[in-house]
Order: C-alpha cells, then sequence, then structure tokens
C-alpha cells in the first residue's frame, strides 16, 4: 500500500476506491417513516435512499426502531450537546484498525490528491437528499464558498485553515458530485480539516462549515445595494443550526427549539445510510434535549436513571454521587479517554522581571521544577490513578502517533535532584522564610496564572504549588476569568506561567500552543510574533524553537506518512531536552453515564472537540432495548 498520506487515510481509501461487489439489500424504514408513506406524505423509501447508501456497521448489533434519547444542554452557548450527535462531515473520523483516529468516508465517497498534491478532488455521494427531500450536491458547497465563506458579513475573514501561506484555497466544481480544491502547495492537512470543519455551516458562533442548502438558503441573500444589517440577520436567522425550518443532512433534524425549556429532534426520513441488513438509520426516533441551570440538575437526572447516554456536563467530582446509584437506577458509568494533557507554560519571554526571565530560560530551571513534582501522587489523589504520566507528545490515538525513544525523561519525581539543580545554577541562598534567593538578591517568586482549572485539575495543581516551595521556590496561584486570561495570553503576552491544556491527537488542527509556538501559546507568545511579522515585532527566539517553528510549516505540506512520523519525533525530541514546556498528567478520563437499556454505545472511545465525541463513534446507531417506536411522524 501507499505510504503517501493522500489520506491520513491509507487503510479507507484501500477499502473505498477498489469497487466492491456486495449483495443487493432489501431496505427497512421506521415505523413512523412507513406510516407517513401509506397517508401520501412521504415518497417511498426507495426514492428518498441515494443508490449506494452508505453502510454503517454497529459495535455491537443490529438496533431496533423507536425511543428517545434524553440529555440535557446548557443553552444555545452549549450548542456542541447537540451538534455533537449530529457529526456529519464531507469526510469523518472513524476509528482505525488500531484503535486511533483515521478520516474515513462521509458525504464525500473517495477522494484523491493530484497536480503534485496540490488539487484534492472530492467525489460526492450520488443521489443524497437534504431532510426536505431537495437533492445535495457540489452547488451546496460551491454556494458555501462564494456566498458565507466569501462574504465578510457573514464570515468576516477566510479561515485561515482555507488559506494555507495566506493564499486562498481555489474551489472549482468539476460537475455535480465532484468539487476540487486548489492550493498553491501541497496541503495534506486539507482532509484532516474536512473532517473537522466540513460540517453544514455555521455551527452557530463557531462559524465553521463546508456546505448549506442553497436551494432554501438562496432566497435570504441579500441583494446587491440592500446588505444591511436587517437583512444579513435575516440569512444568519434561516441558516442557524437551530431553526427546525433548515434542511440538514444529518440523522435527526430540529423539530422544536424552545431556548429556555428545551431542544427536540426527530428522524430525517430521507437519511443516507443504512445498516448492514438495510435498515435505513437512524434507530432513536427523537433526540430530546432538556436545558439545565445547574450541575446539581444534571447530576438528579443522572442518578434518576432519566439519562440515557450522556458524557458532556460531568467531572470527576460526580463519580461517588453517579457510582451510589448505578445498579437501583440501571446505568453504567462510562468513561472515555481524555486526548489532551495539562501542561505548564513559563513564559519564556516574562517582560516584567529580567532576572525572572533569565531563569526562565534557564534549561536546568525547568528541570528542577519537573524533577520536584510528584505526578504519581498526583494521579492517585485527583485522578484515582486513570491518568498517565507523560513526556509532551503525540497521544496513542492521532494519526500521526510514533513512539519517541532514547530520549531524556524529566517527568521523574526526585527532589533531591531537583534541589541539587538549583543549588548549581546560583539559587544557593535562602532568605529568613527559607525560600531561594536570585542571582540579584532578591527572592525567586513564581506565579501560576489559571483558566477554567477546577476540581482535580486545581488539586493537582495545588499540590504543584507545595512541591515547588519544598524545593525552595516561592508559589502562587493566580485563579482568573478565561476572558482576561486570554487577554493577557494573547494579546499581550503579559502572564509569568501559564496552566493550560494541551490537545495532543490533532494539535496541528486544534491549537500549535504545545508543540510550536502561536499567538495563544503561553510559552512563546512573543517568539510567534516575531515569526509571524517576519522579526519586524516580538523577540528573536534561540536556534531550536525556530526550528519548531520551521517543523510547524513544513508538517503542514507533507504528504509522506514515514516521513511526518520522523518529522514529529524531531518535534518531540526538541521537546524532551529542552522542556519548553512541563507536563503534568495526561486529564485522565472524561466520565459520563449510559442506561443499560441503549445499545451499541462502544465502551472505548477518544473525548474529543475535534472528532465530536461521541459523534466520531455513529451515533445514528445507538439505540434503546425496550422502547417502543413511534408511528406518527409528530410523535403521537
Amino acid at each position: 500500500m501507499s505510504n503517501r498520506l493522500t489520506c491520513i487515510t491509507a487503510v479507507v481509501l484501500g477499502l473505498v476506491m477498489v469497487p466492491v461487489m456486495v449483495p443487493a439489500l432489501e431496505y427497512q424504514q421506521a415505523p413512523m417513516l412507513a406510516a407517513a408513506v401509506e397517508r401520501g406524505e412521504l415518497p417511498p423509501l426507495e426514492q428518498r435512499l441515494p443508490p449506494l447508501p452508505m453502510i454503517v456497521e454497529p459495535v455491537h448489533e443490529i438496533g431496533r426502531y423507536g425511543g428517545t434519547w434524553h440529555r440535557m444542554m446548557k443553552g444555545s452557548s452549549d450548542f456542541h450537546a447537540y451538534s455533537r450527535l449530529v457529526y456529519e462531515q464531507m469526510v469523518r473520523w472513524q476509528v482505525s484498525e488500531t484503535g486511533g483516529l483515521e478520516v474515513g468516508p462521509g458525504l464525500v465517497r473517495e477522494w484523491e490528491f493530484t497536480d503534485s498534491d496540490r488539487t484534492l478532488r472530492l467525489h460526492l455521494r450520488r443521489g443524497l437528499r437534504w431532510s426536505d427531500g431537495a437533492p445535495f450536491s457540489a452547488d451546496d458547497v460551491l454556494f458555501w464558498w462564494h456566498h458565507i465563506a466569501n462574504d465578510a458579513n457573514l464570515s468576516g475573514s477566510l479561515p485561515a485553515y482555507w488559506k494555507p501561506d495566506d493564499t486562498p484555497m481555489e474551489v472549482v466544481k468539476a460537475d455535480s458530485f465532484t468539487v476540487d480544491l486548489r492550493f498553491s502547495k501541497p496541503y495534506p492537512l486539507a482532509v484532516m480539516y474536512l473532517a473537522f470543519k466540513g460540517n453544514q455551516w455555521p455551527l452557530v458562533f463557531e462559524r465553521s462549515g463546508f456546505f448549506a442548502p442553497r436551494h432554501f438558503l438562496e432566497p435570504y441573500l441579500p441583494q446587491a445595494g440592500a446588505a444591511d444589517v436587517a437583512t444579513y440577520a435575516t440569512f444568519e436567522q434561516a441558516a442557524n443550526d437551530f431553526n427546525p425550518e433548515r434542511p440538514v443532512m444529518s440523522a435527526w433534524r430540529v423539530k422544536e427549539w424552545e431556548p429556555g425549556n428545551h431542544l427536540l429532534a426527530e428522524r430525517n426520513p430521507y437519511y443516507w445510510k443504512v445498516d448492514p441488513e438495510g435498515n435505513q438509520l437512524p434507530y432513536l426516533d427523537q433526540i430530546r434535549m432538556e436545558i439545565f441551570l445547574n450541575t446539581e440538575m444534571i447530576n438528579f437526572r443522572a442518578v434518576t436513571g432519566m439519562l440515557q447516554m450522556q458524557q458532556r456536563h460531568f467531572t470527576r467530582e460526580n463519580l461517588p454521587l453517579l457510582r451510589s446509584f448505578t445498579e437501583k437506577r440501571d446505568y453504567s458509568i462510562l468513561t472515555y479517554e481524555a486526548a489532551g494533557i495539562r501542561a505548564i507554560m513559563p513564559n519564556l519571554q516574562y517582560p516584567g522581571d529580567p532576572a525572572l526571565e533569565k531563569l526562565l530560560m534557564t534549561r536546568e530551571f525547568r528541570i528542577a521544577l519537573s524533577l520536584a513534582i510528584d505526578r504519581d501522587l498526583i494521579n492517585r489523589l485527583c485522578y484515582d490513578g486513570t491518568g498517565r504520566i507523560t513526556a509532551m507528545k503525540l497521544h496513542p490515538s492521532a494519526p500521526d502517533y510514533v513512539e519517541l525513544t532514547h530520549a531524556p525523561n524529566y517527568a521523574v519525581y526526585d527532589p533531591e535532584r531537583a534541589r541539587a539543580l538549583l543549588d548549581s545554577i546560583g539559587l544557593d541562598q535562602r532568605d529568613a522564610d527559607g525560600y531561594r534567593l536570585g542571582l540579584d538578591g532578591k527572592t525567586v517568586s513564581l506565579i501560576m496564572e489559571l483558566a477554567t482549572v477546577v476540581g482535580p485539575d486545581m488539586d493537582a495543581v495545588e499540590i504543584v504549588r507545595s512541591q515547588w516551595e519544598a524545593v525552595g521556590i516561592k508559589t502562587a496561584l493566580k485563579p482568573e476569568e478565561r476572558t482576561l486570561y486570554f487577554q493577557r495570553v494573547a494579546q499581550n503576552g503579559e502572564h509569568m506561567i501559564g496552566v493550560q491544556g494541551a490537545e495532543a491527537t490533532f494539535p496541528l488542527l486544534s491549537s500549535a500552543r504545545w508543540f510550536s509556538t502561536s499567538l495563544w501559546c503561553e510559552w512563546g507568545h512573543h517568539w510567534a510574533r516575531w515569526h509571524l511579522s517576519g522579526g519586524e515585532r516580538g523577540i528573536e527566539p534561540p536556534p531550536e524553537v525556530k526550528r519548531l517553528q520551521q517543523l510547524q510549516a513544513i508538517l503542514s505540506v507533507t504528504v509522506d506518512a514515514d516521513e511526518r512520523k520522523r518529522l514529529w519525533q524531531e518535534v518531540m525530541r526538541n521537546h524532551a531536552e529542552n522542556l519548553w514546556v512541563i507536563p503534568l498528567v495526561s486529564q485522565a478520563t472524561s466520565i459520563g453515564v449510559v442506561s443499560n437499556d441503549f445499545g451499541n454505545v462502544s465502551e472505548r472511545g477518544v473525548a474529543s472537540w475535534v472528532a465530536m465525541t461521541p459523534g466520531y463513534l455513529n451515533p445514528e446507531t445507538f439505540y434503546s432495548k425496550s422502547a417502543r417506536a413511534l408511528t406518527t411522524m409528530d410523535g403521537r
């Protein structure tokens, strides 16, 4: 098999690009849809399905029709509580043969790079229909590109991931079911971005997407000379994800949306996927999302057994309560592995104190801080032993995952060596309280600034504070409101030490903050400013960091899979040797509840924003083992 990353998808393309003869299926549909056909409200199933529906293999068994999926959400700002259940992309993340994540087919059945990897050709599935029965085609992609993505009133500016090297891609319609994405250079990340950002626009306030229903939205387009606020507001209302009138390509469509009360979604009669026996998906008739105002409310619903499957909004602090009702309420605890690492990120260009900036830039000082941390203790006390102690490296679920060998390991607990290192760099004198004095004669005093760090994570950082003080480094914690924290980091780089989670499965997509410099990077903000401005602003980084910046650019255009893995090894070795970022413990598990009556929910998974968990695990195959199917489209 070719080694090229024409897909991070080598396995998938091997499956979908070779014609395979499969037995003709006899298709079935849900009782509520059959009843609508009998009443003349819907065309027959054969006219609603495409000629070759996508076949989805349930993780455990063929399900049964019927039932309502009861969940909870915080309101319109919590749109991921619903959008992750209707994860329907151009291509999609799926579980690989090794248990990691890879890109597989979706609305696009196959794809290939041409023109020296500068053109990505997408072959759409033929015969797909929107939930209102209108055909889906390349025109829906072109409509998004010309009338939404390139309209500053709707999109602001074109997303950076569609203009590598600041050169916008070209989107060209080859025919009604073929679209070419043309780039100025090889751009393998395009496939991954289609799995991440290739949803129906706009995904509420994330403002991301790759297609939109032209037939529905075109009448709302502001006309020339009438592009005022009111006309754009009307277009936005029509396109909004919660609008019950908006057609969709997903398994369920919004039927009712009452922001202070609930969201109700109902099956899409034109959904284009079936199970291996020809049953049109989804199995579940409805999704009902109750709006909740506080965590006590969602915990109450969970322990009374009212939530069929919910992984969102629970923390490890809820575990004792949730566990105490599992047998009585007939549910189980769901645990998926979190793909991030909680990390301490010193501002290596700290502007507030030249002596402290020099100290933070001293490699031995950072190593001493790392050796002073007892990660085993943190893991046991804060994460019930479920976390992983690791260097700054890719998570095993990453498409580019590769092991790093023969590299220094500073994630071990060795306080005596930490003290010796601190002495060796001139911090061998103490003040009256026993804290170490810097070379300027002042007490070395560190401040860790925190945003969105609560519960066990906060306890972990408190342990770090006490252990740094045990080796003589005075340390304080400074919790901050999220907006203020990122303003201080992204706009000014004026923080001393930031504490944040580092995404380790898709760092090139979601954030380069740990492996390379970015303006959102706690450890290298001013170095990123220098790099992005061509040396006109910011601070020039050392050669090792310049190499990381170069590697980020090279990885964005490297197609060969073996070469990508070699480059990632170099990135991780650079971090292991220099310890720009101090890892704590991987963020253990993401927890939730699943009813024992709820089938086809995978016991294993990765909790990921990029993979839209549980979206990549095929919620359209989830089912209720005991529910009665609806027989009418209005739920009666």
